[in-house]
């Protein structure tokens, strides 16, 4: 048998210096097998004494407070079958600090001690004090309201604190009420261009409306009404005005908009006004003649505009037949770039509903027409804005245009096949074969 000459020399030195040579031939099988596991296991395997392998499904933690809250928190949410969502670890060692913000004890929120002002800019302490004082005796509304007097004008302003100033607006006693109107009053036009204090001064113009303070308040605001009305917070302001006031009276919009239409239709609120004023000034010939030139010198981008499309609609329902035409000859010009236009489409498809046969007629002339190619009813079919205008079309004609239509789609093949390749064309198509097979449409 061969026999390694390292292990032969380990043996004899062994048995030289040990007096019980069994026990010896046991050690050296014992530091035999030691030293073939040792030579035969791959290095990158080898694991030092110092390190310790974690469990592969433990998280990572930096301290044994933490270890132990998150395997604490980790078996509480297992046995409630709730998924784990770990975050990351740094985030166990920083603790939060509230220092700089306004903390209330839940047992103080309903206690009226303290400074009251900086308790009703916290949302649970302003919810306290409304509470408190719309439901607490006369004595408890004078003592809250003498409590906050200094900062009627501050928390008017406040996220919360404005809420607060709205509930003694509406609940206060009569004489409570005009003492805030004589506080705010002379600041009204600052309430008017903020984001909170817009709200106040709303509530304030209906609780003084019919009281000779409103004028008060109306003459404080008119001077600035230009202003106002492209403002996004002071629009709503003047439309709160526009709506306690009536009839002449609310001629003084019309001030306010005349002149800067073209101001005005670049934003949502301005466009509201001249809406507004539209419908004030159709007892006032002049007046809304003057505001509707000034719209129809750009009445083409409104028409196609994201805020502008909705007055063009409103003229369409509601406006002069004079201007009605006008805006109809514009729209058959320009059709085909109004029909695919994402805006632009909302005024041809007001137009189709509103308009009489005369109108209808032109229409389908046009979307037949063979001087386009391709066709417009192919075209408009196949986009996504354009199919709502054909469906439209088809919708809100009488069945004598409606038939007239069919038997020049049907007698053409062509332009069906074509509309049938396309997604949104399928739409029309279906339509168009739904109302075919319908009784009062067989031809």
């Amino acid at each position: 048998m061969f026999q390694d000459p390292e292990e032969k020399d380990m043996i004899g030195d062994l048995l030289n210096g040990i007096s019980n040579p069994h026990a010896l031939l046991d050690s050296f099988e014992a530091e035999k097998t030691k030293k073939s596991y040792s030579n035969n296991r791959p290095p990158a395997l080898e694991i030092k004494q110092y390190q310790k392998a974690s469990p592969v499904y433990q998280p990572k933690v930096y301290s044994p407070q933490v270890q132990h809250k998150a395997n604490s928190y980790d078996l509480d949410l297992r046995l409630t079958k709730i998924p784990v969502q770990q975050s990351a670890p740094n985030s166990a060692l920083k603790a939060k600090s509230y220092e700089c913000m306004t903390q209330f004890i839940p047992e103080e929120e309903t206690s009226l001690e303290g400074d009251l002002i900086s308790k009703c800019k916290d949302q649970n302490g302003a919810r306290s004090i409304q509470k408190q004082f719309q439901e607490g005796s006369v004595a408890i509304k004078d003592l809250i309201f003498s409590r906050l007097e200094k900062g009627f004008v501050s928390l008017s302003k406040d996220v919360f604190g404005n809420y607060v100033i709205q509930n003694l607006l509406e609940n206060g006693t009569q004489l409570q009420q005009q003492k805030m109107l004589i506080i705010l009053q002379p600041h009204t036009q600052q309430l008017a261009f903020h984001q909170y204090g817009c709200r106040v001064l709303q509530r304030l113009l209906q609780n003084s409306h019919k009281t000779p303070e409103f004028k008060v308040l109306f003459d404080s605001i008119k001077g600035k009404v230009r202003d106002l009305v492209i403002d996004q917070h002071g629009n709503h302001v003047v439309q709160k005005l526009i709506q306690l006031m009536e009839g002449d009276v609310s001629l003084w919009v019309l001030d306010g908009v005349e002149g800067q239409i073209s101001k005005l239709v670049t934003n949502s609120f301005g466009c509201r006004i001249i809406q507004k004023a539209i419908s004030i000034s159709n007892n006032h010939a002049e007046r809304q003649m003057s505001v509707l030139q000034e719209i129809m010198k750009i009445s083409q981008e409104l028409c196609t505009s994201q805020y502008g499309n909705y007055i063009i609609q409103q003229l369409l329902k509601d406006g002069p037949e004079v201007i009605q035409i006008e805006i109809q000859q514009i729209i058959m010009d320009k059709i085909e770039e109004y029909s695919l236009n994402k805006f632009g489409s909302n005024v041809v498809d007001c137009a189709i509903k509103c308009s009489n046969n005369k109108f209808k007629l032109k229409i389908m002339e046009l979307l037949l027409s063979q001087k386009n190619h391709p066709v417009l009813f192919v075209s408009l079919s196949k986009n996504a804005y354009g199919n709502y205008v054909v469906q439209n079309f088809l919708k809100f004609s009488d069945s004598e245009i409606q038939k007239e239509f069919y038997l020049k789609i049907t007698n053409n093949q062509q332009l069906l096949q074509e509309i049938q390749q396309s997604q949104f064309g399928q739409y029309v198509y279906q339509m168009l074969t739904q109302k075919l097979e319908l009784e009062a449409f067989k031809l």
